[in-house]
């Protein structure tokens, strides 16, 4: 896992307890952008020692240039590290691209060539990679958090529960404060206005869920939606806002006690679908696009297409009236991403030389 920013006892940050009877160890890799400031971290990590092979996700979204050049080189450092090591390293199901300016597409396909295998989470990115001429064995799957695990709960207070993933980055306006990621409408203005009128109707009980939170466990940072969140429950005291969530499963299993949600962070919005949770995502980059697609579920809010506020909020409460049409589509999703994931077994299993 990358090195965190904070000291973390990754003991109980996450645990193999249950999910493997073969013994492991915790391993930290210095941080993508320490990285490029300074290339001897990675030659004085141990990270990969002794490693046979290296399974990188990338953060699930990460190789690309739309986080910047900066982010994909950091990204490559991996591969070039675990090449130096003589491990084989293959990228598990994430999203690749896209590459938008022409060094990423050079960066892209010089160390995307040098994996052992590549595992895709949706079509977009497969074509992607085949674009690029990348000549690895190469496949389509879906995404793993679709197996996370999950304790199915629900809420008693008689409302309907809708659940709001607000992502501190969007809401910022990205790294630059600037609308960094070009959306067609003010998302933090959108996200105000629709808290508002959920919150406006006494039969609903409007949750806010943070997904991504400071990693000291409090708030602060462009990344925060703990932060967001807060600034949002100050202006409608209302709202629900649970503490700060312990672990992915924990997010998850809150979420599946809802009756609908909505997010921008792309794996909220998994963590609902999976979990049997009509959900509306608010997508900023292809990644939402390609996978949603993937699952036949067009039921999403695009920001960066040609959107107005009240446009974004027409769809979004045209959606959440045909709440029952939703449902059926999360059904239908199931057999998708239940097959992807068997196929994600079968094909690493293959490119790790287990079968």
């Amino acid at each position: 896992m990358s090195e965190p920013r904070y000291p973390v006892d990754l003991a109980s940050y996450t645990s193999l307890v249950g999910v493997t009877s073969n013994p492991y160890e915790y391993r930290t890799y210095p941080r993508l952008k320490a990285t490029i400031k300074n290339p001897s971290l990675i030659r004085k990590s141990d990270a990969f020692d002794g490693c046979d092979l290296v399974v990188d996700l990338c953060g699930g979204d990460g190789y690309t240039d739309n986080y910047g050049i900066t982010r994909l080189i950091a990204e490559s450092l991996a591969i070039e590290h675990a090449k130096a090591h003589g491990a084989p390293i293959v990228f598990a199901p994430q999203t690749i691209g896209p590459f938008n300016t022409r060094l990423g597409s050079a960066v892209a396909k010089r160390e995307l060539g040098k994996l052992a295998a590549i595992f895709v989470r949706d079509d977009k990115s497969l074509a992607c990679c085949r674009e690029l001429g990348i000549d690895v064995p190469l496949q389509q799957v879906i995404d793993v958090a679709f197996a996370l695990p999950f304790e199915k709960r629900e809420q008693s207070n008689g409302k309907l529960n809708v659940g709001l993933n607000v992502s501190g980055l969007l809401y910022s306006g990205g790294y630059d404060h600037k609308n960094y990621f070009g959306l067609s409408f003010s998302y933090r203005d959108f996200v105000d206005e629709l808290v508002r009128r959920l919150s406006d109707d006494e039969g609903i009980a409007v949750h806010l869920v943070p997904h991504v939170v400071a990693s000291d466990g409090g708030e602060g940072g462009v990344d925060d939606d703990y932060s967001a969140c807060v600034d949002l429950r100050s202006r409608h005291p209302g709202v629900i806002l649970p503490e700060p969530f312990e672990s992915a499963s924990e997010a998850k299993s809150y979420i599946s006690s809802l009756d609908f949600f909505s997010g921008a962070r792309m794996h909220s919005t998994i963590g609902a679908i999976s979990s049997g949770v009509p959900v509306v995502p608010v997508a900023y980059s292809r990644k939402f696009n390609g996978l949603y697609g993937t699952l036949g579920y067009p039921y999403l809010i695009d920001a960066k297409a040609d959107l107005t506020i009240d446009g974004a909020l027409d769809l979004f409460f045209d959606y959440f009236g045909r709440r029952d049409e939703l449902a059926k589509a999360v059904e239908r999703a199931k057999p998708v991403y239940l097959d992807g994931l068997s196929r994600y077994c079968e094909g690493f299993a293959k490119a790790a030389g287990l079968a």
